[in-house]
Formats: C-alpha cells, structure tokens, sequence
C-alpha cells in the first residue's frame, strides 16, 4: 500500500465512521448501494461505514454464485410482490420482508487497518461478535456457532438452492442452536463489504415454497421470538449502533451518501436485478 494512501485512510478513521440509515428501499437499489460504498472506501474516497437499512418491497437475494432462478420462481414470487436481486457477495437465497419483520446491515471497510487487521474470518467473526452483544443487551442468549457446524456444511456446493437460514456455519450468530443472522462478505484488493440479514419477527417459509427443499424452517428463529417481546425495527438498530461502537471502538457519526456514490447508484442499480 502506497505511503500517500494509508495516510488518508488513517485520516478517515481518525474522523470516524459514517453511520448511514437509508430506511427501506428497492431490492436493486440495496444491492448497488453496498457496491457503490465499497468501491467509494476501496479508493479512499469514502470513511469506513455502517449501513442500516430495510426493503420495500420485499425481495429474495441470491448470492453472487448462486443460479438464476428459474421462470417458475420468478412468476411465484411476481405474483406475491416480491422482488428478486442478486448481491455483490456470495452465500445463499435470503427472504427480505417489510421494516416491520427485518433490519439488514452493512459494514464497508478498509482492510488490514483497525479494527479488521487479520483475514476475512477475523472481520466476520468481530462483526458478528458485535451483533451478538447487541442482542444480549435485548434480552437474547445470543452465542456464535462453533467451527465444527460450518465443517459439517464444507461439502454444500456455493451455488446450490439451499436458502442462507438453511443451517448456521463456524462463527455465526445463534441462540438455542438456530440460527439468527445471516450474512455474506465480499473483499477487493483493499476493502471489504459484510452485509446480512437480521430477522425480527415472520420467517423465511417463503422460500420453501419456491424452492421446495432449500429450508428447515425450523433451523431458523428471529429476534422477537427469541426475547419473546416485539423488537422494533428502530429498537435494534439502536442496540446495533451502540454495540458496534463499543464493542469494535470505533466512533460513529451520521452521514449522507456523496454525490459520486449517488451517481454510481443512478447508473448501475439495474445491474443486480434478476427480473
């Protein structure tokens, strides 16, 4: 890394992170805003941030390696209103609903300077430990799952039709043994993006009835169940941001996106779409 660029990158972190809150938007829209971050941190155009957010409407996201759907899938999920997107980062099929049943996150950051110095496990394993504490402080005995779930997975094809909230892998966040958040992480040369889904209430049986076979839904569980209370929208992301915070030592501070990233959304955001 060039002495020139590690000195703005340390110059964005000394200022903090950006905290963005971009409420509900369209499927494709999400997808190519993550991009558009990424790309914007990657060049140093942009501070490391975290991204909360929701879908409306609602919408199923395929991983970047997973297979179209087929004619079958699409016409089922256009008749209940459902958009369908492909994500910049790889995993498995995720049921997006309203605001009202999920929070979705996403973490843009440089990679190799604090907090995330080691690989792309140790970033994935800090964010969900944030996740994790965030949850606790809301009454649910949140843990990460152990190495020994995702070995028992390693022989699952990426590109199969098995939905993310199928089973939890090493270093996910569970409780009770089932599974809770369900993320995916992509890293360039010089950054790296990690969003995922945070399930409050409803399930992901959709996708069974799409693809039938591709869920368990009992694998699965979300927040209000596991606290057994109704867990806002608004009342998680405020545990998230705070617990992000404390548990990764990193100052938040509200943010826009910059004219650059709202051009890169403009001219892209069809590029994710699968319909």
């Amino acid at each position: 890394m060039h002495g020139a660029d590690t000195q703005r990158e340390r110059g964005f972190l000394s200022a903090g992170w950006r905290l963005l809150e971009t409420s509900a938007r369209p499927g494709a829209w999400n997808m190519t805003c993550d991009r558009a971050v990424l790309s914007a941190v990657e060049d140093g155009e942009a501070r490391p941030t975290l991204r909360i957010f929701g879908w409306s409407p609602p919408a199923v996201s395929i991983g970047r390696h997973q297979p179209d759907p087929e004619h079958e899938a699409i016409r089922m999920l256009d008749a209940r209103g459902i958009d369908c997107v492909r994500r910049p980062t790889g995993g498995r099929a995720v049921y997006h609903a309203g605001i009202a049943e999920e929070l979705t996150y996403s973490v843009v950051a440089p990679i190799g300077v604090p907090p995330f110095v080691g690989r792309g496990r140790d970033a994935y394993r800090r964010i969900h430990s944030a996740l994790a504490a965030a949850l606790i402080e809301l009454g649910v005995g949140a843990i990460l799952a152990s190495d020994g779930t995702e070995r028992r997975l390693r022989a699952l094809r990426p590109d199969d039709r098995l939905a993310c909230f199928a089973s939890p892998v090493g270093d996910e966040v569970t409780v009770g043994g089932k599974k809770l958040v369900g993320s995916a992480q992509r890293r360039t040369r010089r950054a790296f993006l990690q969003h995922g889904s945070i399930p409050l209430a409803g399930d992901h049986r959709l996708l069974d009835a799409v693809w039938p076979g591709s869920l368990d839904p009992d694998a699965a569980t979300t927040v209000s169940a596991a606290a057994d209370r109704t867990v806002s929208y608004s009342e998680m992301a405020e545990h998230v941001v705070r617990a992000f915070e404390r548990t990764l030592n990193v100052r938040l501070s509200p943010g826009v996106l910059t004219p650059e990233e709202e051009v890169t959304i403009d001219a892209t955001r069809g590029a994710l779409a699968t319909t």
